[in-house]
């Protein structure tokens, strides 16, 4: 009775082993939730996790908005030329085509549950760089992070 194409256990799921370092997914475990193999034509949800020193690096989607909910941890998350401090039941949004990033720089790991309104998966949200800027030097502060 409790099994349903409408459910999903974060633990099932495997994680994303094709995201790539050099596209600013540094050491973190990702894992698709919700998208559209559940059916969604306008929702992902996914769930992460940043061991220290972990980051999502710089980045916009031109066709979706964006939320992030620290589960657990701390860590840093950037939206445009604001970094915030994250901890253990903030939420944090990100408007659509804005420059977003998320740094684990604690000592503990950093999970979080994250998701797209306006798009069904990453393709459908866009997934944008940095123009010319080096991927580790995209904060605001110039240092290089996690390496």
């Amino acid at each position: 009775m409790s099994e349903s194409r409408f459910k999903v256990r974060a633990e099932a799921v495997p994680v994303d082993d094709g995201l790539a370092p050099e596209l600013g997914w540094r050491d973190l475990q990702v894992r698709w939730l919700v998208g559209e193999g559940m059916g969604s034509e306008s929702t992902v949800v996914g769930y992460s996790v940043f061991p220290p020193g972990a980051a999502h690096e710089l980045h916009r989607h031109p066709r979706a908005e964006e939320w992030e909910y620290v589960l657990r941890g701390s860590g840093v998350k950037r939206v445009g030329e604001e970094e915030i401090e994250i901890a253990a039941g903030d939420l944090v949004f990100t408007p659509r085509d804005v420059y977003h990033g998320v740094f684990n720089d604690s000592s503990a790991t950093l999970e979080t549950l994250w998701g797209y309104c306006g798009a069904a998966s990453l393709e459908g949200a866009g997934y944008v760089l940095p123009g010319a800027e080096p991927l580790l030097r995209a904060w605001p502060d110039g240092s290089v992070r996690g390496r």
